[in-house]
């Protein structure tokens, strides 16, 4: 006679170390109408290292009139709106018939397990369920403007033009760029398949950081320079023009920093999911996001491998 097997727990879910999640900013709301999309006043960098001087005191024993006056103080700071809309992430399966409580938990463990992957994706390629609806996101060779002159999409300039370059010079551009753009510490967008190469040129160090789900201190990755690097999964190394770079060359992007907000998880009714016909329950859980960046969008193609 069979027995039949014990039916155990599934194995624990861990998160990805370095994904995108590790390196958000989260900033509180202030109520729940971040939902229909967020609005935030930008001040972006426009002429890096300014400065003036006094005529009077700019050289101790100088003749009079040696030192012209300074000319007019001109402006150095981009001010634009900028804004982010809103995306969904899900989980959709059938499931045998148990409690509420046991749905809800089954519902959000499963959730887990797909949405920051989804999420890579989204703010990547700006694509939600087929359609150009997330905004902004990574991999964009236009910019768009609302009807209320609000910057949805920037357009991502390219750091090194023509062919893909080496790991180490196609970060030192990318991070020059972020720095004459932003001038603080921003993000490195890596696809997971490129980070043997950037780690075999030593061009990342882990570091402290905090956890999104936990708010415990965990890990994140950083640059050499200080920049935060994310990892996704599922990032597709795309270009600029969505076109995927082949199995030897991927893109790595650079923004400022990067802030979401998230709803809780919601769980579908339970008495509204029974499939009667083959006694399953269909359990849908799903999460709204908004993600946005500020001031800058930088790409540069890399060629991939190990230093030779």
């Amino acid at each position: 006679m069979v027995r039949p097997r014990q039916v155990v727990d599934s194995p624990t879910f861990t998160s990805s170390r370095f994904g995108l999640l590790s390196v958000v900013q989260t900033p509180p709301p202030r109520d729940a109408h971040w939902q229909n999309g967020v609005t935030w006043s930008s001040y972006c960098p426009s002429g890096m290292g300014a400065t003036t001087y006094d005529e009077c005191i700019a050289t101790t024993g100088a003749p009079e009139g040696a030192i012209p006056e300074p000319s007019t103080k001109t402006a150095n700071v981009n001010h634009v709106l900028r804004g982010a809309t809103p995306f969904t992430a899900y989980t959709k399966f059938d499931c045998s018939p148990v409690g509420n409580a046991e749905a809800q938990r089954i519902a959000t463990a499963a959730l887990a397990q797909v949405e920051e992957w989804q999420v890579e994706r989204t703010l990547w390629t700006g694509l939600v369920n087929g359609r150009m609806l997330a905004f902004p996101h990574l991999a964009a060779t236009a910019q768009i403007v609302d009807n209320d002159g609000v910057i949805l999409q920037p357009t991502t300039s390219t750091a090194v033009t023509g062919t893909a370059v080496d790991v180490a010079t196609g970060l030192g551009r990318l991070e020059q760029a972020l720095a004459d753009c932003y001038g603080g510490r921003g993000v490195i967008h890596v696809p997971l398949e490129a980070l043997p190469t950037l780690d075999a040129n030593q061009l990342v160090r882990p570091v402290g950081g905090r956890s999104v789900d936990s708010g415990q201190f965990g890990r994140q990755l950083e640059t050499l320079a200080g920049n935060l690097v994310a990892v996704g999964a599922g990032y597709p190394g795309s270009g600029p023009n969505g076109v995927d770079p082949g199995t030897t060359t991927t893109w790595l992007y650079a923004t400022g920093p990067v802030f979401m907000y998230r709803s809780d998880v919601q769980v579908n009714p339970f008495s509204s999911t029974v499939d009667r016909s083959n006694n399953t329950i269909e359990m849908i859980a799903e999460r709204t996001y908004v993600l946005g960046f500020d001031c800058c969008l930088h790409a540069v193609q890399i060629e991939l491998g190990v230093p030779s």
